[in-house]
């Protein structure tokens, strides 16, 4: 099947058709999209111009390939991979489907990359408003299956990863759907993921707790999701919406984690629900209370109590509270790369 035929895969009574704001905002979110982007990227230069890059930082080696040209990936590897073929994580950064690159989630796949032996591959795409969906979905897919093809970087194929941050994770989440990739991912990884293209951004505030204060996908979220989906386009298909997906077309193994005062913690919690298999007793995870996460089955879910969108990324204002954040991820990912390594890739035969 097709990307073409999975996009006009939902029946007329089930669709929800996106359609153009009015005039005015359609002017306001062009404004608004591109003065983003340009802020982020100046913001993202000077960071990285001014401040000295951290010692515990791999250093990629960049490559790119000929389905997409234009594109550049960010491969780490583990300070000693050896000779045998090691596992591979594909990473895609998040941004809004608009902004960022490769780069911008080193801090993980660098630290996928050295404590757990595994290659980490970080890749990028077209992003918006020139390129709409679903556009990054087919650029993900292309370069993650010439990553499995390239046998210079000496992957075990029967252990593939693939995972991602908020609109990164919304673009794996459909990208491994599409018949190239379906049945080679082995696992996915989703960190405060888009899921639901389809509800309104003010039902999904709605749902947030009391105590959380003004979320900061509030002012943003409108005018990224108009620079993402194409007019005309059904919000119901899970290409956009994966949230939306059948079980069947998904990995086996999936670790979702939310973030307690995110608005998108409620369609990432509902995901892992409805993935979870009732016939399995659900336990908790080493080190998470159970009101912060479980483990049913091959499905994991986390809530980071207390923690904004973004939290992975977003630095706090003081000192204190930025220690505490940054122990608190590098558990997280440490969680990540051990269910990895001790469920997922035993549970795989032998290539």
């Amino acid at each position: 099947m097709s990307t073409s035929s999975i996009l006009e895969s939902s029946s007329d009574s089930d669709k929800i058709i996106s359609e153009p704001p009015a005039y005015y905002l359609r002017i306001a979110y062009f404004i608004s999209v591109w003065v983003f982007k340009a802020v982020f990227t100046f913001g993202l230069g000077a960071q990285r111009l001014l401040l000295r890059r951290p010692p515990n930082l791999l250093r990629p080696e960049p490559r790119i390939y000929p389905i997409r040209p234009t594109l550049t990936s960010l491969v780490y590897r583990p300070d000693d991979p050896g000779d045998e073929p090691l596992p591979v994580y594909v990473n895609c950064h998040g941004g809004g489907w608009a902004v960022a690159d490769p780069a911008a989630d080193e801090e993980f796949c660098s630290f996928l990359a050295r404590h757990f032996n595994i290659i980490v591959v970080s890749v990028d795409y077209h992003r918006s408003p020139r390129w709409q969906f679903p556009f990054a979905v087919e650029d993900v897919a292309a370069i993650t299956d010439a990553v499995l093809k390239d046998e210079s970087l000496n992957i075990d194929t029967a252990k593939v990863a693939m995972g991602g941050f908020s609109a990164g994770a919304n673009i794996l989440f459909a990208a491994c759907q599409l018949p190239v990739l379906k049945g080679r991912v082995h696992a996915l990884i989703g960190f405060c993921p888009v899921l639901n293209s389809n509800e309104r951004l003010e039902e999904k505030l709605a749902r947030r707790p009391k105590e959380a204060g003004t979320d900061g996908l509030a002012s943003s979220a409108a005018f990224l999701d108009w620079a993402y989906v194409p007019y005309g386009i059904d919000r119901n298909n899970p290409l956009l919406s994966p949230g939306m997906a059948k079980k069947e077309d998904l990995p086996k193994w999936v670790y979702i984690v939310g973030a307690e005062y995110d608005c998108l913690w409620f369609e990432a919690n509902r995901l892992a629900e409805r993935l979870a298999d009732p016939e399995v007793e659900r336990t908790s995870i080493p080190e998470v209370s159970t009101e912060e996460g479980w483990r049913q089955g091959t499905i994991r879910w986390e809530s980071a109590k207390g923690r904004i969108h973004a939290f992975t990324h977003v630095a706090e204002w003081t000192s204190k509270k930025e220690k505490a954040r940054v122990q608190m991820v590098e558990e997280l990912y440490s969680r990540v790369g051990t269910w990895l390594k001790d469920e997922v890739w035993k549970s795989q035969p032998v290539s």
